[in-house]
């Protein structure tokens, strides 16, 4: 989802994570929830919403693995 490009000036919002999220892309948000969280330890809303994706990506990583046979 991200550009990899040299010299690319990225800028993440809880805006951009948010939209991310609504549209399914759950891992991007997550990233960009981090990356928030670090430059903001103290925010609690932030740190929610990383622990609320973590425990929903491994819902989906344990119901993906028994649908395969994992």
């Amino acid at each position: 989802m991200f550009g990899s490009g040299k010299g690319e000036d990225l800028f993440f919002t809880r805006t951009m994570a948010a939209v991310l999220e609504r549209q399914g892309h759950m891992e991007d948000a997550l990233v960009i929830y981090k990356m928030l969280l670090d430059k903001d330890p103290e925010d609690e809303a932030l740190r929610d919403k990383v622990e609320r994706l973590k425990a929903l990506a491994g819902r989906r990583r344990a119901r993906k693995d028994f649908l395969t046979g994992r």
